[in-house]
């Protein structure tokens, strides 16, 4: 039975994937150097520490990370200054969790200081029970770490949890935590092996709903 929702945020609740890659886009032209697409690819799912080596393996001292870093964030906050863009049925699904008393939490990999700004500014903090980030605990997705603190935030067993991802790291610690885990796909690239052992994959938030309530009848 499903007592609770984990949310990963970009990506599967709001629309900013696309975002952070003309992000890094944007950094890239303006310090002179290419930024690859398939090398933005590789940070999704992932916290700042695993994106800064990452960052480094590929660069070395080429590009500083904290440079480029901040005038990605330059881009960002300019596109999301008056709003953020939520993904499909997202509202609906938050709606029908707090209707039926299943708590919603977000484990995110993005710091807490941006983080926040998003929810606060989505408009739909209301219809969130709490929050983690990822500077909040000491190692990201793919382990399941986030997920575990997630679920102990909302008084609930993390396998009595559904986890939202659209990220391999995502749901390989989604896996981990030893729930529910479902892949809502979105722009990252997920190996056949990463969603080996998931619970379904689903189109959009829209089925997320019909899904649970199913689930939580047998």
């Amino acid at each position: 039975m499903v007592k609770g929702v984990i949310f990963d945020m970009d990506g599967t609740m709001f629309d900013t994937e696309r975002l952070s890659t003309k992000g890094w886009i944007y950094a890239g032209k303006k310090l002179g150097v290419d930024i690859p697409v398939a090398l933005t690819d590789s940070f999704r799912g992932r916290n700042p520490q695993a994106i800064r080596k990452k960052f480094a393996a590929y660069f070395g001292d080429r590009l500083d990370y904290d440079t480029a870093r901040a005038m990605k964030h330059e881009y960002f906050d300019e596109v999301t200054k008056e709003s953020v863009p939520h993904k499909e049925g997202l509202q609906d699904l938050l709606e029908y969790l707090k209707e039926h008393e299943i708590p919603a939490v977000v484990a995110t990999s993005t710091e807490r200081k941006r983080a926040s700004r998003l929810i606060h500014m989505s408009g739909i903090e209301h219809l969130i029970s709490n929050a983690i980030y990822g500077d909040m605990v000491e190692r990201g997705k793919p382990e399941p770490d986030i997920f575990l603190k997630a679920a102990e935030l909302i008084g609930q067993d993390s396998k009595e949890c559904l986890v939202l991802e659209d990220s391999a790291p995502g749901l390989l610690a989604g896996k981990a935590a030893g729930g529910y885990t479902i892949y809502v796909p979105d722009i990252a690239v997920v190996s056949k092996e990463a969603k080996e052992g998931i619970t379904a994959e689903l189109a959009d938030l829209h089925e997320v709903a019909a899904w649970i309530r199913k689930e939580n009848k047998k």
